[in-house]
């Protein structure tokens, strides 16, 4: 009864953030814009996109090989396709233990193993968007707000005050965040000592800031050595890379996306990113076009234009991620039904432990 109604919930959820993404489009304007697509363009994008799943596989088997040695790219890459494609399609995003029972059932990896390679696997991305994020408030060509002040009618930047004070707080919290982790572990007693001082209304993010500490400090030591660390490292790097390129190549596509530029395309990232960490429906449907109509609309272009660039650039990485992903389900056997048991076994044994 628990899972139906939260089924039931982020199915709202999605249905509510469509309607959002939707109410304003026309019709006539939307079909136009799609056939105004540079096919060129979006190729480069559509590549870019490949090329980034591929290199999912190579970076997460740099994380396996932690764990044991061997395991090669074929098998990295059909069990990062599986797990990628069942992300999508399923809700809860129960498709984030595919991983882990595959690499037990192919590779006898220890099923926590592998769910700690996912989790530093998760880590990094954070630490990824986190350093995109500054990239975006520092150097994205963000068309100003203004508003007048005062009797004199002064023009106040909306968009430049928001910058300066996100920034004024991201940075020095940033080179903290770096001196602890240096300190390791006695930088994360360190929070927790000065949590303990505090008032109860900041003990919770510092309690929160620990526990990341710790996590990263985790992330870190299950690397196992710097010769390990780095290409896992520039992996990370060079997918992100490839992420914005992505985005930036399928908006570019567009006529109206001439206004965008790399670091526009970078923020358009960010904010789609922002929106799929609530609960989504299956394949994020609604809540990935919300958060593109909310972006694009940065820079001021219109709903049915936004509309065109969110179903070609999600229909495109559904449809890819998920034909990888039916392939290597056929191609090696996986028996799609004792997966499904599986997963949903962990969720009840995941509420369980919750409750």
């Amino acid at each position: 009864m628990k899972r139906a109604l939260q089924l039931v919930l982020v199915l709202a959820l999605g249905a509510g953030a469509l309607w959002l993404a939707l109410r304003e489009v026309h019709v006539d304007e939307f079909v136009a814009a799609l056939r105004t697509v540079r096919p060129g363009m979006f190729a480069l994008g559509f590549a870019s996109f490949l090329l980034l799943h591929i290199l999912r596989a190579v970076r997460w088997g740099g994380l396996v090989d932690a764990v044991k040695d061997g395991v090669s790219f074929r098998t990295a890459l059909s069990i990062c396709s599986v797990g990628f494609m069942l992300i999508n399609l399923l809700p809860f995003r129960l498709g984030e233990f595919t991983r882990p029972y595959l690499l037990l059932d192919r590779e006898d990896v220890p099923f926590g193993s592998g769910m700690a390679t996912v989790l530093v696997e998760r880590v990094l991305d954070v630490v990824a968007l986190g350093v995109i994020f500054v990239g975006v408030l520092a150097f994205a060509d963000v068309p100003a707000y203004t508003v007048d002040i005062g009797e004199g009618a002064a023009q106040f930047d909306l968009v430049r005050a928001a910058r300066t004070g996100i920034l004024g707080v991201l940075i020095p919290v940033g080179i903290a965040i770096v001196l602890l982790l240096i300190l390791g572990d006695r930088g994360v007693a360190l929070v927790e000592r000065l949590r303990d001082r505090m008032p109860a209304l900041l003990r919770l993010p510092l309690t929160l800031g620990a526990r990341f500490l710790s996590t990263f400090l985790v992330a870190l030591r299950s690397l196992g050595s710097v010769r390990r660390a780095v290409p896992v490292v520039f992996w990370t790097g060079a997918l992100w890379f490839l992420n914005v390129l992505s985005i930036y190549c399928t908006v570019r596509a567009f006529p109206f996306g001439d206004v965008v530029d790399f670091w526009g395309a970078a923020t358009i990232l960010v904010v789609i990113c922002l929106a799929l960490i609530a609960p989504a429906p299956p394949g994020f449907a609604g809540v990935f076009e919300f958060a593109c109509t909310v972006a694009l609309a940065i820079f001021a272009i219109g709903p049915s234009q936004a509309a065109a660039f969110a179903v070609l650039l999600h229909g495109s990485q559904f449809v890819l991620v998920t034909v990888i992903g039916v392939y290597f389900v056929a191609v090696d056997k996986i028996s799609m039904r004792a997966l499904m048991d599986t997963l949903g076994q962990l969720r009840e044994q995941g509420g369980a432990e919750a409750t």
